[in-house]
C-alpha cells in the first residue's frame, strides 16, 4: 500500500510539474522562460519514470524506465544552470556556438551508456527490487555515476550562486522571486545529497531509495509561486538594473493598487529618498511634494505631458504615464517615466520670443514693402493710379480683350478752366480741387476700374467690359454729379466742372495708344464745343 501512495505523489508532481510547463509555453518569450519549460518537463519525466518503476511489475519494465527516468535526471541540472543565466541576463558567453553543446557532453554519454546494455554496469553495476514483492529500485553506482554527479551538482550550486549575485543586485521586490527560485532548487538538491550520503536514513522506509523526486512536492509549489504569484516572468531584475539605473530619466513602477514597487537611482535622487521609504508605499507619502504629479497620477490612466514642479528654481518635467497590460488586458500596473527638460523648455520659450519678435519685424516689413510698392503705383498728391500702372493695365487689357472678343472703353477728363483758378486761388486750391475730383471718380466707379492722373489736371479711366453706351452713360453720371458738387475753400464755396472724351474697343482702335489718341481727341471736341460735356469719338 505504501508504494501506491508513494507513485501517486509521484505522479501528482508530475502532471503539476507538465501543466506548469504548458501554462509557460503559452507566454511571450522572455529570458529563462523556454529553459524553464523544458526543466520542467524533465522534472515531470523523472518524477513519472520514478512512479512507473515502483509500479511496474517485471524488472526489465522497471530497467526500461529507470533509463527514461535518468533522462530527466541529467538534463534537469543543465537546464536549471542555462535557465538562471538566462533569467539574470548573464549568457552572453553562453550563446557563443561551441560553449551550450559542451554541457550536454557528460549527460548525454551517461545516456548512451544507459540505453546501450553493453555499457551499462559503467554507471549502474547492479539494481534489485527494494522489496520481494516489488517497489522502487535500489542501485549499486559504477565509475560514470560519479562523473555525472559531479557535474549535476556543480551546475545546481553554480546556478544558485547567480541567483544569489542578482539577489545582492536587485531590489527589494524582486528578491522574493529569487529567493522561491532558489529555494525550489535547494529543497530537491539537499534531499538528493542525503540520499547519496546517507541512504537509509530515513527509517519509515525499509530500503535506500532516492526521494528526491518526492521533494518536487515543494519545488512544483514554490515555482507555481514565484511564476504566477510572483508573475516572475513579466519583470526580470537584471533588465531593471541595466536599463533603469542607466538612463537619465526617473522611472517609478506601480502595481495594480496604486503602490510604488520599484525606482531607480535617479528617481531617489530627485525624491530624496531610499528605495526603501519608496517600495510598497502610497504614491501621496511618495509624491507628497509634488503635487502636479499627483494630479496626473490619480486621473489620467495614460498621458503625456509636461508639468512644472516647485523648487529654486522651479523645474519642468516631461511625465509619460504607460499602463502595463497582461495577455488578458489586464491591468497590472503603471510605469511611470520623468525627465527634467528644463533647459529646453527654456530654450523653446526664448524661440518663441524671438519667433514673434521675428514675426513682428516680418510683418513691418511686409507693411512697408506693400507701401512701397503702392507709391510706385501712385500719383503721391491725388492717390491716383499713376501713367505707369496704367500703361501696363492698358496693355493687359487690350490683350484681355482681343482673346476674349469684348469691348473695354477708355475715358479722358479734364478740369475746366484749371489754370484760371490756379491763378486765382493758388495752386493750394488747385492741388485740392484734383484731390477732391479723384477721390469723387474713386468713391464713384466700379472696383475694376482703374483711376489715373494723366498729368497734370488730365484724369484717365480704364473701363474693363465697357460699351459705348454704358461707358457714355456712366460718364455723363460723373460729370453732372461733380457739376453739382461744391468745394469749400477759405470760407469759399467753389464749384468746377471737368470735360470728357471717350473711345471704345474695337469701335474706335484696336491698340491702346490709338483708344488714347481718339479719346484725346474726342475731350478736345468737349472742350471745343462749351466744356463741360462728354463726346464720344468720331471721325
Amino acid at each position: 500500500m505504501q508504494w501506491i501512495i508513494f507513485a501517486g505523489i509521484l505522479i501528482t508532481n508530475a502532471i503539476a510539474a507538465l501543466v506548469i510547463a504548458i501554462l509557460l509555453a503559452r507566454r511571450p518569450s522572455t529570458p529563462g522562460i523556454h529553459s524553464m519549460t523544458c526543466l520542467l518537463v524533465g522534472l515531470g519525466v523523472w518524477s513519472f519514470s520514478y512512479a512507473m518503476i515502483t509500479l511496474s511489475p517485471s524488472l526489465e519494465a522497471k530497467h526500461l524506465w529507470l533509463k527514461l527516468e535518468n533522462a530527466g535526471i541529467v538534463t534537469v541540472p543543465v537546464l536549471w544552470f542555462f535557465f538562471t543565466l538566462k533569467y539574470t541576463q548573464f549568457d552572453k558567453w553562453l550563446t557563443r556556438k561551441p560553449v551550450m553543446p559542451v554541457f550536454w557532453i557528460i549527460p548525454a554519454v551517461t545516456l548512451i551508456l544507459l540505453f546501450s546494455g553493453r555499457w551499462f554496469h559503467f554507471y549502474y553495476t547492479s539494481t534489485h527490487t527494494a522489496l520481494e514483492t516489488g517497489g522502487p529500485l535500489v542501485i549499486s553506482r559504477g565509475p560514470w555515476y560519479l562523473v555525472q554527479l559531479i557535474q549535476s551538482y556543480a551546475l545546481t550550486l553554480a546556478g544558485v550562486g547567480v541567483l544569489l549575485w542578482s539577489f545582492i543586485q536587485s531590489r527589494l521586490v524582486y528578491r522574493k522571486q529569487l529567493l522561491l527560485l532558489i529555494g525550489a532548487i535547494l529543497i530537491p538538491f539537499m534531499v538528493n545529497v542525503l540520499y547519496q550520503l546517507f541512504p537509509g536514513i530515513m527509517p519509515f522506509f525499509s530500503s535506500p531509495i532516492d526521494l528526491t523526486p518526492l521533494s518536487f512536492t515543494l519545488t512544483a509549489i514554490l515555482i507555481a509561486i514565484s511564476v504566477f504569484g510572483m508573475r516572475l516572468f513579466d519583470l526580470v531584475p537584471i533588465a531593471r538594473v541595466t536599463v533603469m539605473e542607466h538612463i537619465p530619466e526617473m522611472v517609478f513602477v506601480v502595481d495594480t493598487y496604486d503602490r510604488v514597487i520599484d525606482a531607480n537611482s535617479m528617481a531617489q535622487k530627485w525624491l530624496g529618498k531610499t528605495i526603501e521609504e519608496i517600495s510598497g508605499q502610497d504614491p501621496v507619502v511618495v509624491f507628497r511634494n509634488w503635487p502636479q504629479l499627483l494630479n496626473r497620477f490619480f486621473f489620467t490612466e495614460h498621458t503625456r505631458e509636461e508639468i512644472q514642479i516647485p523648487g529654486d528654481p522651479p523645474h519642468t518635467l516631461e511625465l509619460v504615464i504607460t499602463p502595463i497590460y497582461n495577455r488578458f488586458n489586464v491591468l497590472e500596473g503603471r510605469v511611470i517615466v520623468a525627465h527634467d527638460v528644463t533647459d529646453r523648455k527654456i530654450l523653446e520659450d526664448n524661440l518663441k520670443e524671438a519667433n514673434e519678435s521675428l514675426k513682428i519685424q516680418l510683418a513691418e516689413i511686409e507693411s512697408l514693402r506693400a507701401k512701397l510698392q503702392e507709391q510706385a503705383i501712385r500719383d503721391p498728391l491725388t492717390g491716383a493710379f499713376n501713367r505707369r500702372f496704367f500703361a501696363e493695365s492698358l496693355d493687359k487689357e487690350v490683350a484681355r480683350a482681343v482673346r476674349e472678343n469684348i469691348p473695354f472703353s477708355v475715358i479722358i477728363m479734364d478740369v475746366d478752366h484749371f489754370k484760371q483758378f490756379n491763378d486765382t486761388y493758388g495752386h493750394k486750391c488747385g492741388d485740392l480741387v484734383l484731390q477732391s475730383l479723384a477721390k469723387f471718380l474713386n468713391d464713384n466707379t466700379r472696383r475694376g476700374d482703374i483711376v489715373c492722373r494723366y498729368g497734370g489736371e488730365e484724369f484717365v479711366i480704364l473701363m474693363p467690359d465697357a460699351t459705348v453706351e454704358s461707358a457714355y452713360e456712366r460718364a455723363e453720371s460723373f460729370r453732372s454729379r461733380f457739376e453739382n458738387s461744391l468745394i469749400e475753400y477759405e470760407d469759399k464755396k467753389l464749384r468746377y466742372t471737368f470735360s470728357v472724351g471717350l473711345a471704345t474697343y474695337p469701335l474706335h482702335g484696336i491698340t491702346g495708344e490709338t483708344l488714347l489718341i481718339m479719346a484725346d481727341n474726342a475731350l478736345y471736341q468737349s472742350k471745343t464745343n462749351g466744356r463741360n460735356r462728354v463726346t464720344i469719338y468720331s471721325p
